[in-house]
């Protein structure tokens, strides 16, 4: 985090010295500010948890003959909100210094008439983040701006809950969590469409995350997986696509 607050500011000095001698520059020492709010898709490869809901599933339906549900957490969506710390823009080229938060979450349910009673598990991983990170793109049209690279760093809060109804009477709720915060990191490129000008755009970014979790344990010091198994909860990440809306303002 101090190494990427450091790179922020060695190229925010670097840029204010450039704008003194380029007359391209045109918006001041940092350029352009501003704030974004947008809609997530990310998705993700949960091995391990996948297969904790389908032993859930073998133990509330042994004959595998009642429960015909099949669930696999392999997305989550959210809303995205941030701000553009700087983003200076020449004639050939523009850079970017960012940071946001993700809410991200994904829900599943399986229900059954088991002994007569109307039996509901209801999942639900939230994988909400912050984010900070630069992107460096170049002009296509008056209009319209290619991203080329976007580069973050993500920190991870992760939470796994279970909850179990019985004739729609909540017998409470269990809560998984890793044992400290994880890291990632996204690479991504995307476009900018300018409605307004250097105030008003809207931008897609596509890309990939890069994102590992071990297991998580509950306060009763169960585990998913279990300790016999070799799969991670998260394996891997995979494809993520934000469009948002951009508000900017000279600095």
């Amino acid at each position: 985090m101090r190494l990427i607050k450091k790179l922020i500011l060695f190229t925010v000095f670097i840029y204010c010295g450039t704008a003194l001698n380029a007359q391209s520059f045109g918006f001041g020492c940092l350029g352009l500010s501003g704030f974004y709010a947008g809609f997530s898709k990310q998705n993700y490869d949960n091995p391990g948890l996948n297969d904790y809901i389908r032993q859930r599933i073998n133990i509330l339906d042994p004959s595998k003959t009642i429960i015909s549900d099949k669930i696999e957490f392999t997305q989550g969506t959210g809303y995205r909100i941030g701000a553009n710390f700087f983003r200076a823009k020449w004639d050939k080229f523009f850079i970017s210094a960012k940071g946001y938060y993700q809410f991200l979450k994904e829900s599943n349910e399986i229900s059954a008439q088991l002994q007569n009673v109307d039996t509901r598990e209801k999942y639900q991983l939230t994988m909400n983040h912050w984010g900070v990170g630069i992107d460096l793109g170049v002009p296509l049209f008056w209009i319209l701006d290619w991203k080329i690279a976007e580069a973050n760093v993500t920190f991870y809060n992760t939470e796994f809950s279970q909850e179990t109804f019985l004739n729609n009477v909540s017998q409470g709720e269990i809560k998984f969590k890793p044992d400290k915060n994880n890291i990632g990191y996204f690479i991504g490129t995307g476009l900018i469409l300018h409605l307004v000008p250097d105030y008003i755009s809207v931008e897609g970014t596509a890309g990939f995350n890069i994102i590992q979790i071990d297991d998580l344990s509950n306060d009763s010091g169960i585990t998913i997986p279990s300790a016999s198994s070799s799969k991670k909860v998260i394996d891997k990440g995979n494809l993520s696509i934000t469009l948002q809306l951009n508000v900017g303002f000279p600095l």
